[in-house]
Parts: C-alpha cells; sequence; structure tokens
C-alpha cells in the first residue's frame, strides 16, 4: 500500500515539474537564439572589406 502512495505522490511531482521544464526549455532556447540575433560588430566590418 506504501507503494503505491509514493508512485501517486511521484506522478503528481511529475505533472507538476513537466509544464516547468517545458517552460524553462523555452526560455533558454529564446535566450540563446536572441543573442544569435544580435548583430555582431565583427561580422560586419568583415563582410564590408573588399578581398
Amino acid at each position: 500500500m506504501r507503494a503505491m502512495q509514493e508512485h501517486e505522490a511521484r506522478q503528481e511531482d511529475k505533472k507538476e515539474m513537466d509544464p516547468m521544464n517545458i517552460k524553462q526549455f523555452i526560455e533558454a532556447t529564446r535566450q540563446y537564439l536572441f543573442e544569435l540575433a544580435i548583430p555582431q560588430p565583427a561580422l560586419e566590418t568583415a563582410a564590408g572589406k573588399d578581398c
């Protein structure tokens, strides 16, 4: 009986954690992609040079 209660408690914890993990993943991805989207001066000057 106790094992069943522990299993149910773990399932409830997992239900609460899944949306939080998804939110954290989305936020981390957004920050990473935002950093990639910021214009980088070193790349701009290299593109402007004649080769």
